[in-house]
C-alpha cells in the first residue's frame, strides 16, 4: 500500500518565503566577494614586494657595471694611461698634465762613387742613430732630449752626441719660449726633420745652416703663419777653454702660407742670421760634400777665411704642394764682413726641386711651424697595399768664390726614388750627378762624379 501526499503551495506563501531568504543570500555573496578582494590585494602586495626586490638587485647590478665602466673609461686619480699612434708608445697622466715618450731613429746608408781621378771611398755608414726622450710636466712645460750615437763626418768624439736638449714653456697660448740646445730658426729644409726630407741629404744651402746651438728662443704660429726668433751661443759639445770667448747668433724666421690645406699648400718664408765670432782668431770656413755624407771629400771649400768681424745671412724659401705634385726652392746669401784692408766676401747657394707621388699621396705641412711633416701612406704594405712611391729631381748650386777666396762653385743634379713602406719605414735611392766643379788650383777642379746613395730608415 502506498501513501501519496500532495501539498499545494499557494503563490502568496511562496513569495513570502523567497523574500525571507534574500537577505541571507546577499549576505553570503558579500562575504565571498570581500574574501576574494582581500586575496587579490594580498597577491598584488606579494607581486609588488617581488618586483621591488628584483629592482633592487637589478639596480645594484647596474651600479656595479657602471662602476666597472667608469674605472676603465675614467681611471682613478694618479693612474697612467698608455697610448700608441701606431709607431711609438706614450704614457700620460689622467689630467694630461704629465706625459713621457721614448723614441728613436735609425738611418743606414751606403754609397758608391764613379769618379775619374779621385777616390771618394765607396762604403757604408750609420747616418743617424738617435735616442729621443720627450714629454710634458705641469701641463705648461715641454722637454726633449736627443742623443745621436752615430754622427758621421768626424772622428772627434766631441762632434757626436747631444742634439736637441731643451725645456719649453707653453703657458702663453700659441707662444712658446724655448731654452737649451735646439735648431736656430733658419731655412725650410734645415728646420724640417731629416726623416721627412725628400732626398737623403739636404740641398747645398745647408752648408750655411747654423744647425743647433745653446740659446733662448721665442716662437709662435697660427693656421697660416709661423714666426721665431732667438739668441744663441755655441754648440753644447764645444770646449770653451780651448776656443776662447764664445761667438753668438741672432736669428729669426717668418713664414706665411696663403694656402694651407691638406694637399693644397703654398709656402713662403724669409730668414735672417747675424753671427758675431768672439774668439781671438775670427776665422770661419764653409765647405760642401757632393750631397752625400759617406765620403769625406769636400768638392768646394773656402778654407779658413781670416779677419771676419761678423757675417749676415739672408734666406728665402718657397714651396707648393698640389695633391701628389710638389715643388720647393731655397736661396741663401751670406756676406762676411772683414776688417782692415781685407775685402768683404759674398757667398751664396740655392736649390730647386720637384717631386711626384706615383701612388697619389701628398706631402704633409705644418703651417704653425712652417715645415714639412710626415708623409702618411694611404695603402701601407701588410694592409693590402704597396706603400707610397715618390720620384723627385733636384738641381743645386753653391758659389764659395769671391774676392781673394777661391772656394769653388759646385753644380749638382739629383734624381731620387722613395718607397714609404709604412708611415715610419722608408727606403730611398739617390743618383747624384756632379755637373761641374769650378775650383781653380784644386785637385777637384772639373771633377766628374756619379754617386749612387742608398738609405734604409725607421723611426718610432
Amino acid at each position: 500500500m502506498s501513501l501519496t501526499l500532495k501539498t499545494k503551495i499557494k503563490p502568496t506563501a511562496l513569495a513570502i518565503g523567497l523574500a525571507a531568504l534574500l537577505p541571507l543570500s546577499a549576505s553570503a555573496a558579500d562575504a565571498d566577494t570581500e574574501a576574494r578582494i582581500q586575496q587579490l590585494e594580498q597577491q598584488v602586495r606579494t607581486l609588488l614586494e617581488k618586483l621591488e626586490a628584483q629592482n633592487t638587485a637589478l639596480s645594484q647590478q647596474l651600479n656595479q657595471q657602471q662602476q666597472q665602466i667608469n674605472e676603465k673609461v675614467v681611471p682613478a686619480k694618479g693612474a697612467v694611461i698608455a697610448t700608441t699612434n701606431g709607431r711609438s708608445l706614450s704614457f700620460k697622466s689622467v689630467d694630461d698634465a704629465y706625459s713621457f715618450q721614448v723614441g728613436g731613429r735609425l738611418q743606414a746608408d751606403a754609397a758608391f762613387y764613379d769618379a775619374d781621378d779621385n777616390n771618394f771611398g765607396d762604403g757604408t755608414a750609420i747616418r743617424r742613430l738617435f735616442l729621443d726622450v720627450r714629454g710634458t710636466f705641469a701641463k705648461d712645460w715641454n722637454y726633449r732630449f736627443q742623443y745621436d750615437f752615430a754622427r758621421p763626418g768626424s772622428s772627434d768624439s766631441s762632434a757626436r752626441g747631444i742634439r736637441d736638449a731643451w725645456i719649453q714653456y707653453t703657458g702663453f697660448g700659441a707662444k712658446r719660449i724655448t731654452v737649451g740646445s735646439f735648431k736656430e730658426p733658419f731655412g725650410l729644409e734645415h728646420l724640417t726633420s731629416g726623416l721627412y726630407t725628400t732626398f737623403n741629404e739636404r740641398g747645398v744651402t745647408d752648408l750655411f745652416s747654423p744647425d743647433r746651438h745653446l740659446g733662448v728662443g721665442l716662437s709662435s704660429g697660427g693656421a697660416h703663419w709661423s714666426a721665431a726668433v732667438g739668441v744663441f751661443g755655441e754648440r753644447p759639445e764645444g770646449d770653451v777653454a780651448s776656443e776662447g770667448d764664445e761667438g753668438w747668433d741672432l736669428t729669426g724666421r717668418f713664414s706665411y702660407a696663403p694656402l694651407a690645406e691638406p694637399g693644397n699648400v703654398v709656402h713662403l718664408g724669409v730668414a735672417g742670421r747675424y753671427h758675431k765670432p768672439e774668439d781671438s782668431t775670427n776665422e770661419l770656413s764653409f765647405s760642401s760634400r757632393p750631397e752625400s755624407n759617406i765620403t769625406g771629400v769636400r768638392l768646394i771649400d773656402t778654407g779658413v777665411v781670416p779677419g771676419v768681424d761678423d757675417f749676415q745671412a739672408l734666406g728665402l724659401e718657397a714651396a707648393g704642394i698640389f695633391g701628389p705634385f710638389s715643388v720647393q726652392a731655397e736661396y741663401v746669401a751670406t756676406r762676411l764682413n772683414r776688417g782692415g784692408a781685407l775685402d768683404d766676401v759674398d757667398l751664396s747657394a740655392w736649390y730647386a726641386y720637384a717631386s711626384f707621388f706615383l701612388t697619389g699621396e701628398s706631402r704633409a705641412y705644418k703651417a704653425d711651424e712652417g715645415i714639412i711633416d710626415r708623409t702618411r701612406v694611404a695603402r701601407p704594405v701588410g694592409s693590402g697595399g704597396i706603400g707610397a712611391w715618390e720620384v723627385a729631381l733636384r738641381y743645386s748650386n753653391a758659389d764659395l768664390s769671391d774676392a781673394n777666396i777661391i772656394g769653388g762653385e759646385l753644380e749638382n743634379l739629383t734624381l731620387g726614388l722613395n718607397w714609404y713602406v709604412l708611415d715610419n719605414l722608408r727606403f730611398s735611392a739617390n743618383y747624384i750627378k756632379v755637373l761641374d766643379v769650378d775650383r781653380p788650383g784644386s785637385i777637384y777642379d772639373g771633377q766628374d762624379v756619379d754617386t749612387l746613395a742608398l738609405r734604409a730608415q725607421i723611426d718610432f
